[in-house]
């Protein structure tokens, strides 16, 4: 006898146990730090110490400046750093730039990040429901936030203030802040103010359901984590204190006196971020950042 023939599968149900499945993925990473690395050496500290995640950069991005290119790294290097580690991986690419991302997940990478510190290429942003990893976007307020889920973003991160190499922290803190109080505005109005909100900027059902599930919920349905300038212990410890459910921390950890002990202590400052005592033990000796490191304060 032919075996019987599968049962269809309604298309609607694929794609929200795919959605379902990417956001459980991105939740992994809650209460813990991401750490962007250039070679398989780094993430491999990364992971010996505790990290949660890695972003991989491009390492040759001051080389190609004069180009006025910064592109995704290349496959060898991503290959290498999936080969060399067992944490989750997340390749680094152009807004918009859907062929990166194609290859960064044919690489084997767990999620792809659209970073705003690269060239924008292509349409600013895109639908990514159907795309099988999870997806990062940058926001810098409530109304960007929500823009990238409706679109499709797995997991939120603050806009990078500055540069690659010369983050600002002050843009990170100020981005959380800046997503709560619109929360909080949304909150406060009366059912006819918010409705009266809804008709002026057109916002569609799917967009309106979706406000009034993060009020609800009094946070963004996605994780946000803090992503900018985060290179000290009690920054990191600050970021979390504010409403941020975890941290990605920059390249530059790396280049510490003692790289260990400041990526260690990073850790543990995202950890314990509500307990003031454990933290200034915590930042007593965190590995000073070489000279050669200058960012912002």
């Amino acid at each position: 006898m032919p075996e019987p023939k599968p049962a269809p599968v309604d298309p609607k149900v694929a794609l929200q146990k795919l959605v379902n499945t990417k956001a459980f993925m991105t939740s992994l990473f809650k209460g813990g730090v991401i750490f962007v690395v250039h070679d398989s050496d780094q993430a491999k500290l990364a992971e010996k110490l505790g990290g949660r995640g890695l972003i991989i950069g491009n390492a040759m991005r001051k080389g190609i400046d004069h180009e006025h290119v910064v592109s995704a790294a290349g496959p060898a290097v991503v290959r290498d750093i999936l080969s060399s580690v067992l944490l989750p991986i997340i390749g680094r690419v152009r807004v918009g730039h859907t062929t990166e991302a194609q290859i960064m997940e044919a690489c084997g990478c767990d999620g792809v990040d659209e970073h705003e510190g690269m060239a924008t290429t292509g349409a600013k942003t895109y639908k990514k429901f159907n795309n099988k990893i999870p997806y990062i976007a940058g926001a810098k307020d409530l109304n960007t936030a929500l823009q990238a889920i409706f679109e499709g973003a797995s997991m939120i991160r603050t806009i990078c203030g500055g540069d690659e190499d010369k983050p600002d922290i002050r843009v990170t803190a100020n981005t959380i802040k800046a997503i709560y109080a619109g929360i909080g505005k949304y909150a406060k109005m009366t059912q006819p103010e918010f409705d009266a909100e809804m008709l002026a900027k057109a916002h569609s059902q799917t967009m309106i359901a979706l406000i009034k599930q993060t009020v609800a919920l009094k946070k963004l349905p996605v994780p946000l984590f803090a992503d900018g300038g985060i290179m000290l212990p009690m920054d990191a410890a600050m970021m979390m204190s504010l409403g941020a459910d975890g941290v990605i921390a920059g390249v530059q950890v790396f280049q510490a006196d003692n790289p260990g002990r400041r990526i260690r202590s990073v850790i543990m400052a995202v950890a314990h971020h509500d307990n003031a005592a454990k933290l200034a033990g915590i930042c007593e000796d965190n590995g000073a950042l070489g000279a050669a490191v200058n960012y912002k304060l």
